[in-house]
């Protein structure tokens, strides 16, 4: 009958459903990249059928309409700025998520631009900075409250931790947990930049708390086809429709999370130690405001010992340690959330497992580098941010507050 879909293809499975797992097979087999990204991706005619799935249209059958909403945009752009003024424009939109050092000397011409387009869960651009030290602080990380994943894809440039490490260079791919805090440095860098809030991507990584500074190199084929993925994206926005660039975010997002788990737990935890963590994990948040949750209880509701149990949480400073940097961060956010609301700093503080204030406090100004009382005065006040000369900030600095 007309209109009627085959039944191969009325069967099908979603794009990113068969492309991933053949790209991950055709890795485990040892195929270089170039040889990688021609198996993994299917034919044109297959490519040609995909794309029309993925936009909701099965060939044969009758056009249906997306939402014709555009993929908001937005541009930051200091060329042609006399220095001084580029750098302190530059200063009010960045200054709000980094710690940034002032140059003793500023050059005559600070040129910096940002290019970024928000997939309302996700956001993905471009960087160009000259030479800059990037820092967050636990006071920085306690200001702004981010709480998401920066995929930084160096096209040029490099950067690197301060007091040695590790340099990244072209080509490689560097994660930044925003909730952690953050100290580098590095020459002029232009990046294609991914930002994935926590919620979006933590459920498909191994451990999520580790790959801060995880470093993904050229070489790797993952990184290779995740790297082309975004580029591909990246360069199709202009011409998607909002719809369709939210149909490619669980793409995006399972490809990040192969990459990052093909180059880390393998050699670290064997496969039956990643599934117990996982499940103990999943358990503690559950079960995160239980004034009897306790290395105790959760090694009696697993039938272990708190030795094997210890070994499991070493990435994190032991069970213990785990459980607090949880309840202090949900403590943080309600301080935030409850300015307004009359709620005592102490009921909040018990509230989270913090019977004596001072235990609190102290935990608290150790994990943020601010105190909570601190906290809650900025909140009250609010956070204010410096302007352009139109008394507005560029979207993208709100989107990159927003995205949690």
């Amino acid at each position: 009958m007309l209109g009627r879909k085959p039944d191969a293809l009325r069967n099908r499975a979603p794009f990113h459903d068969w492309t991933l797992p053949l790209a991950v097979e055709q890795v485990q087999r040892g195929l270089r990249p170039a040889a990688l990204l021609r198996a993994t991706f299917p034919s044109m005619v297959q490519r040609r059928r995909a794309a029309n799935v993925i936009c909701g249209r099965i060939p044969g059958e009758p056009l249906m309409e997306p939402s014709n909403a555009p993929v908001p945009h937005s541009v930051l752009d200091t060329r042609g700025m006399p220095g001084t003024q580029a750098f302190a424009f530059w200063q009010d939109h960045i200054g709000s998520q980094y710690d940034l050092r002032t140059p003793r000397e500023i050059p005559k011409a600070f040129n910096a631009r940002v290019d970024f387009w928000h997939l309302e869960s996700a956001l993905l651009g471009t960087f160009q900075g000259p030479a800059q030290d990037w820092s967050r602080s636990r006071a920085c990380i306690g200001r702004d409250g981010m709480d998401s994943f920066h995929l930084l894809v160096f096209r040029g440039g490099w950067s690197a931790p301060h007091g040695g490490g590790v340099p990244v260079g072209p080509g490689d791919i560097l994660v930044c947990d925003m909730a952690q805090p953050l100290y580098m440095h590095g020459g002029d860098n232009e990046l294609l930049t991914l930002v994935l809030p926590r919620h979006q991507l933590a459920p498909h990584l191994h451990v999520p708390d580790e790959h801060h500074l995880h470093l993904l190199r050229s070489a790797d084929p993952l990184a290779t086809l995740l790297k082309d993925h975004l580029s591909n994206l990246l360069g199709h926005l202009p011409n998607m429709s909002l719809e369709q660039a939210r149909a490619a975010i669980p793409a995006t997002v399972h490809l990040t999370a192969a990459a990052l788990n093909g180059t880390i737990r393998d050699e670290q935890l064997g496969s039956v130690r990643m599934a117990m963590t996982e499940r103990i994990c999943r358990y503690i948040d559950a079960c995160i405001l239980d004034s009897g949750l306790s290395p105790e209880s959760i090694a009696r509701q697993f039938g272990m010992t708190r030795r094997n149990l210890g070994h499991l949480f070493e990435f994190s400073g032991g069970v213990a340690a785990y459980i607090r940097r949880k309840r202090l961060s949900l403590a943080h956010a309600r301080l935030r959330r409850s300015a307004r609301s009359g709620q005592s700093i102490e009921d909040i503080a018990q509230a989270h497992g913090f019977n004596h204030y001072r235990s609190f406090s102290l935990a608290y100004r150790k994990q943020f580098g601010t105190s909570p009382r601190e906290t809650r005065a900025q909140a009250l006040k609010g956070t204010v941010l410096s302007t352009d000369a139109n008394g507005r900030l560029s979207p993208w600095a709100q989107w990159l507050k927003d995205l949690k």
